[in-house]
């Protein structure tokens, strides 16, 4: 029986992540979901400004529906896209 080796993230090329992944890796923009706005990150956001832009009266549902975000340092990249629950 042939054994699987488990690999870090930082060891593996493209193909053996698409490969771990179950799919095709994509450094774009995600596809839209409906209700959900996509919010790409600037340099100057943080997640009270953008709550306050979208009209969310607490920034702490940004962290909920981006579970990335890490709740101890609540730390958001620049480029990177978040989702954003369309409040209209």
């Amino acid at each position: 029986m042939e054994e699987k080796k488990e690999m870090n993230m930082e060891e593996m090329n493209l193909e053996e992540m698409e490969e771990a992944s179950g799919g095709k890796i994509s450094f774009e923009k995600r596809r839209d979901k409906a209700g959900w706005i996509q919010h790409k990150v600037t340099a100057t956001d943080t997640l009270i400004r953008i709550a306050n832009k979208y009209g969310i009266s607490d920034w702490r549902k940004i962290r909920e529906w981006n579970p990335h975000i890490s709740h101890v340092t609540n730390m958001i990249r620049t480029g990177e896209w978040l989702w954003i629950k369309d409040q209209k």
